[in-house]
């Protein structure tokens, strides 16, 4: 099977020269991400809109400040959040945030620090869980939302508002509030993206996103087991279970049996509707309403598996485990590790924990949970 075309060639090239400079342009990384979205955009035209933000900036009555860089873009211009229309991978685009005025957090904060930079104001990415604002020394400890029209809001009423997108009080620490560097945030626009072609069934697509990010940031392990099963939902089995293959070789002890579990039900598809199934997107309120299940039945593997003392046949039990939960629409990161996709990050549940009390964004693992409170 010939594979359909992905990012150009001389595309790939430029994106990795940028990627290879100790601090990316974030502007005109953004604008390489653009063409992935459509080949046809004009940059040009962007990076003019860009231009007469700056100058309007400068000019305002209010000085180099917040205040005129709130005013110019949420009042005058109405740069607002794309509630309708999400993740929509055009909301991954700068230049298409810039024409429409409306986008997705992260893209509507690259214009708002850009501009807010370009003109002299301190401002700076946080990327949180789920959302992303902008701060900075010119914000004096306080952050603006972008997504909802420029609010300036304390980091109290920051975490009130991470409520609501998580479905649960989420317990915010320093580090989450420390901003984010231009390499993050273009990885973190990349995920976004895959993730909305991924929804929308595009897996080219989805690999031409993957290979910027391996240009831009190394890939880890999480990273080479998409790229498998991106190759698999794409019906390039023999490529995906290559790279499943690899990917399953260097896991940790713990995770081997889940992950021998997911290359055999790799190599036994005969093609994309064989490969394993993409995963549910939960509520915290469907997740949690799942969890009895859930519970039941790791409890009864992890009772049959410390039974057990040969390798086959706990290789069985853990198998058989995550294919029951991979059933239910769940991820496994790990044995005995689960992840329900909220469409913002995870919800995280290691047993035997009594319930499912933490969160993850999309790029942290584990190790970067917070707790629901």
């Amino acid at each position: 099977m010939t594979a359909p075309p992905r990012a150009g060639d001389d595309l790939l090239r430029r994106w990795r020269v940028l990627a290879a400079a100790d601090e990316p342009d974030l502007f005109e990384g953004a604008l390489l991400v653009s063409l992935l979205v459509d080949p046809a955009e004009d940059l040009e035209a962007a990076r003019r809109d860009m231009e007469g933000l700056v100058d309007r900036v400068r000019r305002s009555a209010f000085g180099a400040s917040v205040d005129a860089l709130r005013r110019v873009l949420f009042d005058e211009e109405g740069f607002r959040g794309d509630r309708d229309g999400y993740d929509d991978p055009s909301n991954s685009s700068v230049a298409r945030v810039l024409a429409r005025k409306r986008g997705m957090p992260i893209t509507l904060s690259i214009v708002t620090v850009e501009v807010g930079r370009r003109a002299g104001i301190a401002v700076e990415g946080v990327g949180l869980p789920g959302h992303f604002v902008v701060g900075g020394p010119a914000l004096g400890g306080a952050y603006l939302d972008p997504f909802d029209g420029g609010v300036v809001g304390d980091p109290e009423q920051l975490a009130r508002r991470l409520a609501t997108i998580f479905g649960a009080p989420v317990a915010l620490g320093d580090d989450a509030l420390h901003p984010d560097s231009n390499r993050d945030i273009l990885a973190r626009v990349l995920l976004n993206l895959r993730r909305s072609w991924e929804k929308r069934h595009r897996w080219e697509e989805a690999l031409s996103a993957l290979d910027f990010s391996d240009a831009l940031v190394p890939p880890d392990s999480d990273r080479v087991k998409e790229r498998g099963l991106l190759l698999l939902r794409g019906g390039r089995r023999e490529e995906g279970v290559t790279v499943l293959e690899r990917w399953a070789a260097g896991v940790g002890e713990d995770d081997a049996e889940a992950a021998a579990r997911l290359v055999a039900a790799a190599r036994g598809g005969s093609d994309a509707g064989d490969a394993p199934a993409s995963p549910r997107v939960f509520t915290l309120d469907e997740a949690r309403g799942l969890m009895p299940r859930v519970q039941e039945i790791t409890a009864a593997a992890v009772e049959r598996y410390g039974k057990l003392a040969g390798e086959d046949e706990r290789r069985e039990v853990a198998e058989a485990w995550v294919k029951e939960l991979m059933a239910l629409g769940l991820e496994i990161k790990g044995l005995w590790l689960v992840d329900f996709d909220s469409g913002a990050g995870y919800y995280c549940w290691k047993y035997p924990e009594k319930e499912l009390g933490h969160f993850h964004s999309y790029e942290e693992g584990f190790a970067g949970r917070l707790p629901l409170t």
